[in-house]
């Protein structure tokens, strides 16, 4: 699956700065799909400079247009085209480490609750003429200005973290930031009950959880006792029966929305698990309302 950090870091063509594994980056939207699958494992903000585009996960769906900003947490993700008009817009790429060393070192008062389990992967952030310009600056910045000077554009990055820490209008990311103030790397089980609707390879899942691919089988192996892939599976198919019996999508959606690669894997698949196709389901469960 596509990881959207290494995408944008290695876009040809597009006005970018790197430090590190701070990214910063102006995109053009040259897509041709109306849907994406996308994973991160580091967290960014969207500014949309022009036209329109979706976020969307299992827990909501985030319109953003002209002028609007969000931050999507580090995991898995849909992003839904529209193609009635040019779309560009500013990623800023920041680990979790890197906010969490801003955060402390400038000794921000940030909210005591931990909402980080309950708080949607994808948060719409209040914008105002402070945090627009800020953006338009960055990108004169990294078009006109010497590049050359990391501890400047470090400072670049941390100013957008303290902005929205500190400000009012944006309880959920500073909540989300809170959170990663008291903890060094996400739990394990965390990362997989938010990320197993995604088709994301074994060595996905540790990068996304920071673990290396032996200690991601080993931990996950103490915690469920069964392997990931078979964990993967069952899970899959149990959040593929809800969404027939729970949602009017047909089963080639429920497919791309429960994270099979292919509807002939789902169906042979489901069969064994549950004793029948499941379109014959779907019709079953129809007739029941």
């Amino acid at each position: 699956m596509l990881n959207v950090y290494d995408f944008m870091k290695n876009l040809p063509a597009s006005k970018r700065l790197v430090v590190n594994d701070l990214l910063f980056a102006e995109y053009k939207c040259p897509l041709s799909e109306t849907r994406y699958d996308m994973w991160t494992h580091h967290n960014y903000f969207v500014y949309v400079i022009k036209g329109k585009k979706k976020w969307s996960s299992r827990d909501g769906e985030v319109l953003a247009r002209e002028g609007d900003c969000i931050f999507v947490k580090k995991g898995a993700h849909s992003i839904y085209q529209y193609f009635d008009d040019e779309f560009c817009s500013l990623f800023m790429f920041v680990p979790d480490e890197f906010i969490r060393d801003t955060l402390l070192e400038n000794r921000v008062a940030l909210s005591s609750d931990n909402h980080d389990g309950s708080l949607p992967p994808i948060i719409r952030v209040q914008t105002n003429e402070m945090l627009k310009a800020y953006f338009l600056s960055f990108l004169s910045y990294i078009t006109n200005a010497d590049n050359s000077n990391n501890k400047l554009a470090e400072m670049k990055f941390r100013e957008l973290i303290l902005v929205i820490a500190s400000g009012s209008g944006n309880s959920k990311v500073a909540h989300y930031f809170s959170g990663l103030c008291k903890r060094t790397r996400p739990s394990l089980q965390s990362v997989m009950e938010s990320n197993f609707n995604y088709p994301m390879s074994l060595e996905e899942y540790a990068r996304l959880s920071g673990r290396s691919l032996s200690a991601f089988k080993r931990e996950f192996r103490k915690v469920y006792n069964t392997t990931p892939g078979r964990w993967l599976t069952q899970k899959r198919l149990d959040f593929g029966r809800y969404l027939l019996d729970q949602t009017g999508k047909s089963v080639t959606e429920v497919v791309l929305d429960c994270g099979f690669k292919n509807l002939s894997h789902f169906s042979r698949a489901y069969k064994e698990k549950f004793g029948e196709a499941p379109l014959r389901h779907k019709k079953t469960s129809e007739q029941k309302v």
